[in-house]
């Protein structure tokens, strides 16, 4: 067992195989992974209906409101959505909820306010799917709504909506299904280009979203296969010299200002975080502003949000670090970890669950007490459906909705017991048969000789890396570290350097640090790690980032 108690799985272990060739054979590297291009938008069944009545909207000047979710898929989604709109002359504005005071979704508090200010048109962004009877209702005032979002398609279909732009719903003809909220949006700003924008100036003015789309397809976790990839791809590209000013604000917050490109996974853990810490703490509109080049005062909104994403990362640590003692005290680990309390804050319940997750690899539920309402986001594997389990217990709660893998609702508290009770039974007629215990997928073994700076230029061709196509996984066997060292402020990385070929290869492992001691009294190694390459001093380097190792 490794010293992370994971197992590990080698999925290629074919003779006569290169290493580059494994790795695609792992990946299917299909057309899937290889689209060149967009697909036309108005494949979407409702696109027309969509744009014929936002141009009537403009056209009679009507009030038109784009309502999105407060999470980076969100938000990038309404910047496209508000900037398309201007651009074509639209009277719009914006509203997002707050995750505090709102909690998710085109609620009725909304419905009642445009209602209240005459608003003809409501455009959704990566929500609205689940909004039946909030979209029923601002019908019967006069508000007609379109649609676009990817959630898991309810049963109490919204019916009233004007159109309903979503890859995934019943018959629908599109031909990739895994778009997050942003990436739908973009290709409504897509359609609206096609049809109201000069041809040769179209390409000029989808490029100026791409950028915005990738950080929502990142964020949410959409596979970067088909066209996710191709949008990815191209939006990397951009992101470094991005025209979105705010945008420009966190990029040199995250530290990326000087790099010499932008990468998925700057996206996933430098800029998603700082953009979704005004959602889950603090006001997204005050970031959705800050993108958008609106802020009174840029700098002191840039500071805020830098803020308020040093006050996230401290509450997901205190919750995290008490949660993982709490269940790894327990005699037996229950198939889905479920805990709630009042000090677990709203803004951070989902990044506490998914630490759990990879912890304890079985599904996790974090709730706040609010008093008689509490407020849930749930993480799982890939192998049980967390919001289909949910669903099955609709009746006990006031709202759900989710992905495969995440969900959130509400909940009375006069129903907990009775949901907890429920899910736990749910969880382990699911998973009593599968092995819970966490597994770290490897590709293969690298031989030595592959380990150098053209065996990195020959995995370019699989960038970006992210959900369905993930950075490769390698494993050395039997190998010897030297000058072990713990690394960080407290000593909680563990550092140590390796010869390949006579080079020694610096390796870092994250959070590791608590092996130091029992690492220098082993000779031998097993290494699971990525290959990398970094920049220092104007010099490039081999370096290893550790994922795991085994004692030998």
């Amino acid at each position: 067992m490794s010293v992370l108690g994971k197992k590990w799985l080698i999925k290629n272990q074919t003779l006569g195989l290169s290493t580059l060739e494994k790795i695609l054979s792992n990946r299917d590297f299909d057309d899937s992974l290889e689209t060149k291009s967009f697909h036309d938008p108005f494949l979407f069944e409702d696109m027309q209906k969509a744009v014929s009545r936002i141009e009537k909207a403009i056209k009679d000047e009507e009030k038109i409101v784009v309502f999105g979710d407060y999470d980076v898929d969100g938000i990038s989604g309404t910047a496209i959505m508000i900037d398309i709109l201007r651009q074509l002359k639209a009277k719009v504005e914006y509203a997002l909820p707050s995750r505090m005071l709102d909690g998710y979704g085109f609620s009725m508090k909304f419905v009642e306010r445009f209602i209240e200010d005459k608003i003809g048109l409501v455009i959704t962004v990566d929500c609205g799917i689940s909004c039946a009877k909030e979209i029923r209702k601002a019908k019967e005032h006069g508000i007609e709504t379109i649609i676009t979002d990817h959630h898991a398609v309810p049963q109490d279909f919204p019916h009233e909506a004007v159109a309903i732009i979503h890859p995934k719903i019943e018959n629908s003809d599109y031909p990739f299904k895994e778009l997050t909220g942003s990436a739908v949006a973009f290709k409504l700003a897509h359609a609206l280009i096609k049809n109201n924008i000069p041809r040769k100036d179209q390409e000029e003015a989808l490029e100026k979203f791409m950028d915005l789309a990738s950080l929502g397809i990142v964020a949410d976790l959409g596979p970067l296969t088909g066209e996710n990839r191709f949008i990815v791809k191209e939006g990397l590209k951009i992101l470094k010299r991005t025209s979105w000013p705010g945008l420009k604000k966190i990029i040199a917050a995250s530290g990326l200002e000087n790099n010499e490109s932008i990468d998925s996974h700057d996206i996933g853990f430098k800029i998603a975080p700082r953009i979704n810490a005004a959602g889950r703490i603090g006001d997204p509109e005050m970031v959705l502003a800050l993108i958008l080049g609106e802020s009174e005062n840029m700098d002191f909104a840039g500071e805020a949000l830098e803020s308020l994403n040093k006050e996230r990362q401290e509450m997901t640590f205190e919750a995290a670090r008490e949660l993982d003692e709490y269940f790894s005290g327990l005699k037996e680990t229950p198939y889905i970890l479920i805990a709630e309390g009042p000090n677990y804050h709203v803004g951070v319940l989902g990044l506490v669950a998914s630490r759990l997750v990879d912890k304890f690899g079985r599904p996790a539920i974090i709730m706040q007490d609010n008093g008689d309402i509490l407020t849930g986001s749930a993480r799982s594997t890939d192998y049980f459906n967390i919001t289909e389990a949910i669903g099955n217990f609709k009746d006990l709660l006031i709202s759900f909705g989710g992905h495969f893998q995440a969900a959130g609702f509400n909940i009375k508290k006069e129903n907990l017991e009775k949901f907890k009770s429920g899910m736990a039974e749910y969880a382990e007629n699911k998973l009593k048969d599968t092995d819970l215990n966490p597994t770290l997928e490897i590709d293969c073994e690298i031989p030595d000789e592959e380990i150098c700076f053209d065996f990195i230029s020959s995995m370019d061709r699989l960038k970006p890396f992210g959900i369905g196509n993930k950075k490769p996984v390698f494993v050395l066997r039997n190998i010897e570290p030297v000058f072990v060292t713990q690394a960080g402020k407290t000593g909680d990385h563990l550092k140590f350097n390796i010869n390949i070929n006579g080079k020694n290869i610096q390796t870092i492992g994250f959070n590791m640090g608590r092996f130091a001691k029992d690492f220098r009294n082993h000779k031998k190694i097993d290494l699971a790690f990525h290959l990398e390459k970094n920049n220092w001093k104007d010099r490039d380097y081999l370096n290893f980032h550790a994922l795991d190792l085994e004692l030998k």
